[in-house]
């Protein structure tokens, strides 16, 4: 234990000395930004969110509809077989065939689930590329070799944290931007299908 105390003490006594001004200039050279909150308070994010919102709810419609569709047709399907209007061979017919929509539903629910996964990523990519120039415009303003996200810093010092600057360099040079949320083929399914 006192070999190693003698070894490690040097090395210590070492970095105390030389390391004294290093921190501040590493310091300098490290910005953290907060991409939760640059996506939650600029306009740009905002706009972003809106478009996966509307395109969220549009989905959320069409599924309602198709589910309270089906619903009704199994409702009045045990009606009819309860008040004997038809029999027991054309009630199997139609539940079969009530079931394969019911299938088909539940695919395209698993579906809608995904597109939003993919839009949700999409609308995520466009806003970092969107931001990239008032990042780079930071680090190079403040002399900085590199931005980290703060939700991968475990601690750092209230000076590197530059997120209000670049709320405001976002918010002043661009607040929306149409984004393409689905892949080009898919959307034109989906136009198609509008239409």
């Amino acid at each position: 234990m006192t070999r190693l105390f003698r070894l490690t003490l040097p090395a210590l006594l070492a970095i105390l000395t030389f390391g004294i001004a290093a921190p501040a200039s590493a310091q300098d050279d490290i910005l953290v930004m907060d991409m939760n909150r640059l996506w939650e308070e600029t306009a740009l994010g905002q706009d972003i969110r809106r478009q996966l919102q509307e395109m969220g709810s549009a989905y959320d419609a069409q599924v309602i509809a198709t589910r309270d569709g089906l619903q009704s047709e199994a409702e009045d399907l045990n009606r009819q077989r309860e008040e004997f209007i038809i029999t027991d061979e054309v009630f199997e017919q139609r539940r079969a065939a009530l079931e394969q929509q019911m299938g088909r539903f539940q695919g395209d629910v698993e579906r809608v689930r995904q597109i939003m996964q993919y839009a949700g990523g999409a609308a995520q990519e466009a806003f970092s590329t969107a931001i990239q120039p008032d990042v780079a415009s930071v680090v190079s303003s403040h002399n900085a070799s590199v931005m980290f996200d703060k939700a991968i810093v475990f601690a750092s010092t209230p000076e590197v944290e530059v997120t209000s600057e670049l709320i405001v360099l976002i918010d002043r040079r661009i607040t929306s931007l149409e984004v393409q949320l689905l892949p080009p083929q898919l959307q034109q399914q989906v136009d198609n299908a509008a239409e």
